[in-house]
C-alpha cells in the first residue's frame, strides 16, 4: 500500500536536506557566497534554485525523474530565458541528485545517470561561455562522475550488510530450528523409554507379588530384573536430560543408542518377561543409517511393549528385512488379549508415526486376518526429510 503522509523518516531524509540547500541557495542569491554564471539580474537565480532544491524531494524514490528536472529543467530554463547560476543553488543540488541515482539505483538503470547529467552539462556550456575553461569542466565532470561513483560504493555496502544481517537472521534461524528438533527428538526418546519401562517394571511387580507366597525364588528373580532394567533405563534417561540441559553447545558423555544390532537383546529381555519372541532377519543390518536403525528399533521397542501390556505372553514375530531400497521392521502377535489392558498405545503408535514419517518412511497398524495385531513399518535407506502422511488401519 502506497504511503499517503510524510514520515519522521521522510522528513529526516528527505525534506531536511531540500530545506538546507534551498536556504544555502537562496542565502547564495542574495549575499553572492559564489561567482554567478550568467548576466542576467540576481533575482532571476531563484527560479532555476527552487526548482533544483525541489526536485531533490524524489531523489530517494525517483533518482532518474530528479535529475530529469533537475539539471535537465535548469539547463532549458537557461536555454529558454536569461538566468543567473550560483554554485550553491544549482551544482550543490545537482551533486546530491548524482549521489542519489548511485545509491538507490540499480546498476544497469544508475548508469542512465552519467549520459543525463553529461547532456544537461553540454547545454550549459553552450549557454555560459564563462563555464568553457577546461579545467573547471574537467573538474566538474570528475566531481558529478566522483559522486555517482560514490553513490554506487554505499549502494554495495549497503547491500552486503544487508546480506550479512540476513545471513545471520538465517543462521540464528536454523540454528533455533535445529535445537528446537532435537529436543523433540529426545523428548520421543524419553517417552519410549519411560512408556516400555514402566510397562517392564509393572508387569515384573505384579508377577512377583503373585509369585512371593508360592515360589519366593521366582519374585526375587522378577524383582532383581526390576532392578537391572531400572538401573538400565536411568543411565539412559540421564543421558538424555544432559542433552536437554546443555545449552552452552558443550559435549556430554552420551550411551550409543540403539539400533538393529541390539534387536537380539531386545528379544531376549522380552523372553525373560515370558513374552515367546522370534526375531527373523534378512539382509544386511549394517547397511541402514544410524537414524534409521534408532527408529527401527524403537518400532520393535513400542511393538513388543505393546503386546506384553494387551495381549500377554503370546507368540510374537519381529522380521526385519533390508532391501535394496528400503528398510522394513514387522511385530506380530498371534491372537490373545489381556483384560483390563494398561492403556497408552495410541499415544506410543502415534508417536512413531511422527517419527517414521520425519525418515519419509510409513507405518501401518492394526488386526490382522488371523485375530493377532500387528504394527509394520517401512524405512527408505536414502529419507527424504519431510513430513508423510501416517497409515493408519490393517495391516498389510
Amino acid at each position: 500500500m502506497r504511503r499517503t503522509m510524510w514520515s519522521w523518516r521522510d522528513v529526516l531524509f528527505d525534506v531536511a536536506p531540500v530545506i538546507v540547500l534551498l536556504t544555502a541557495g537562496l542565502l547564495d542569491v542574495a549575499l553572492g557566497l559564489s561567482p554567478p554564471y550568467g548576466q542576467a539580474p540576481r533575482w532571476t537565480a531563484i527560479a532555476p534554485v527552487v526548482v533544483a532544491c525541489l526536485a531533490l524531494l524524489l531523489r530517494r524514490r525517483r533518482p532518474l525523474l530528479t535529475l530529469a528536472v533537475m539539471p535537465v529543467g535548469v539547463a532549458l530554463l537557461a536555454v529558454l530565458t536569461p538566468v543567473l547560476l550560483t554554485y550553491w543553488g544549482q551544482f550543490v543540488p545537482w551533486l546530491v541528485g548524482m549521489y542519489s541515482a548511485g545509491r538507490h539505483l540499480p546498476w544497469r538503470r544508475g548508469l542512465w545517470a552519467i549520459p543525463i547529467s553529461l547532456g544537461a552539462y553540454v547545454l550549459l556550456l553552450v549557454s555560459y561561455p564563462a563555464m568553457r575553461d577546461p579545467d573547471s569542466v574537467m573538474f566538474n565532470v570528475a566531481i558529478l562522475l566522483g559522486l555517482w561513483a560514490i553513490g554506487r560504493l554505499a549502494a554495495s555496502w549497503s547491500g552486503y550488510r544487508d546480506r550479512t544481517v540476513r545471513l545471520e537472521f538465517e543462521r540464528l534461524h536454523a540454528e533455533e530450528r535445529a535445537a528446537v528438533l532435537e529436543r523433540t527428538r529426545i523428548a520421543r526418546e524419553l517417552h519410549d523409554v519411560i512408556a516400555h519401562t514402566i510397562t517392564v517394571i509393572v508387569m515384573q511387580a505384579g508377577g512377583a507379588r503373585m509369585a512371593s507366597a508360592a515360589d519366593p525364588r521366582a519374585a526375587v528373580a522378577a524383582l532383581s530384573r526390576i532392578e537391572g532394567l531400572g538401573r538400565e533405563s536411568l543411565t539412559e534417561l540421564r543421558a538424555l536430560l544432559d542433552v536437554l540441559g546443555s545449552h552452552d553447545g558443550a559435549e556430554v558423555d552420551r550411551a550409543p543408542q540403539p539400533g538393529l544390532g541390539d534387536l537380539d537383546e531386545l528379544c531376549a529381555t522380552m523372553r525373560t518377561l515370558g513374552l515367546p519372541v522370534e526375531l527373523r532377519v534378512d539382509g544386511d543390518l549394517a547397511r541402514p543409517a544410524a537414524a534409521l536403525q534408532l527408529t527401527a528399533y524403537r518400532v520393535a521397542q513400542e511393538g513388543l511393549t505393546n503386546v506384553l501390556k494387551h495381549a500377554g505372553p503370546v507368540a510374537t514375530t519381529v522380521d526385519v528385512l533390508v532391501a535394496a531400497e528400503s528398510l522394513t521392521i514387522e511385530v506380530g502377535n498371534a491372537p490373545g488379549g489381556r483384560e483390563g489392558g494398561m492403556p497408552g498405545a495410541s499415544r506410543g503408535l502415534a508417536g512413531l508415526r511422527e517419527r517414521v514419517a520425519a525418515l519419509g518412511g510409513a507405518v501401518a497398524a492394526g488386526p490382522d486376518g488371523d485375530g493377532g495385531f500387528r504394527v509394520r513399518a517401512v524405512l527408505p535407506l536414502q529419507p527424504v526429510p519431510g513430513t508423510y502422511p501416517a497409515t493408519a488401519g490393517e495391516a498389510p
